[in-house]
Protein backbone atom coordinates (compact mmCIF):
# COMPACT_ATOMS: atom_id res chain seq x y z
CA UNK A 1 0.00 0.00 0.00
CA UNK A 2 1.51 3.30 -1.33
CA UNK A 3 1.01 6.59 1.07
CA UNK A 4 0.98 9.71 -0.32
CA UNK A 5 -0.16 13.35 1.52
CA UNK A 6 -2.16 12.65 4.04
CA UNK A 7 -5.97 14.47 3.35
CA UNK A 8 -7.70 15.60 6.37
CA UNK A 9 -11.73 15.98 6.19
CA UNK A 10 -14.09 17.42 8.70
CA UNK A 11 -18.00 16.69 8.26
CA UNK A 12 -20.68 16.55 9.89
CA UNK A 13 -23.56 13.70 8.89
CA UNK A 14 -26.69 14.69 8.06
CA UNK A 15 -28.86 13.29 11.30
CA UNK A 16 -26.62 14.95 13.70
CA UNK A 17 -24.50 18.09 15.29
CA UNK A 18 -20.93 16.65 15.77
CA UNK A 19 -18.30 17.40 13.82
CA UNK A 20 -16.14 14.02 12.87
CA UNK A 21 -12.46 14.49 11.23
CA UNK A 22 -11.08 11.89 9.77
CA UNK A 23 -7.37 11.62 7.81
CA UNK A 24 -6.95 9.73 4.48
CA UNK A 25 -3.34 8.51 3.89
CA UNK A 26 -4.43 6.31 0.90
CA UNK A 27 -6.03 8.71 -1.78
CA UNK A 28 -3.68 11.18 -3.62
CA UNK A 29 -5.93 14.13 -3.89
CA UNK A 30 -9.55 14.76 -2.37
CA UNK A 31 -11.68 14.62 -5.67
CA UNK A 32 -12.71 10.91 -4.44
CA UNK A 33 -14.02 12.58 -1.36
CA UNK A 34 -16.01 15.46 -2.88
CA UNK A 35 -18.10 13.71 -5.19
CA UNK A 36 -21.76 12.65 -4.95
CA UNK A 37 -20.40 9.05 -5.68
CA UNK A 38 -17.40 8.54 -3.14
CA UNK A 39 -17.93 6.17 -0.81
CA UNK A 40 -15.14 6.94 1.90
CA UNK A 41 -17.31 9.30 3.61
CA UNK A 42 -21.05 8.79 5.09
CA UNK A 43 -23.35 9.58 2.15
CA UNK A 44 -25.02 12.97 2.63
CA UNK A 45 -22.81 14.00 4.90
CA UNK A 46 -21.63 18.06 4.75
CA UNK A 47 -17.90 18.57 4.55
CA UNK A 48 -17.21 21.40 6.73
CA UNK A 49 -13.30 21.68 6.31
CA UNK A 50 -10.95 19.85 4.32
CA UNK A 51 -7.20 20.11 4.17
CA UNK A 52 -3.69 18.61 2.41
CA UNK A 53 -1.22 18.18 4.27
CA UNK A 54 0.12 16.66 7.78
CA UNK A 55 -0.85 19.09 10.24
CA UNK A 56 -4.33 20.10 9.37
CA UNK A 57 -4.99 17.02 10.91
CA UNK A 58 -4.22 18.15 13.89
CA UNK A 59 -5.38 21.46 13.40
CA UNK A 60 -9.13 20.15 12.64
CA UNK A 61 -9.01 17.75 15.72
CA UNK A 62 -8.30 20.65 18.04
CA UNK A 63 -10.86 23.08 16.70
CA UNK A 64 -13.82 20.89 15.94
CA UNK A 65 -13.30 17.97 18.27
CA UNK A 66 -14.01 19.90 21.93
Amino acid sequence: MREYTPIAVAYRKKSGSKVWVKEFKDIRCPDKLITKRGTKLPEGCDIIALGVGSKFYKHYKHKYEK
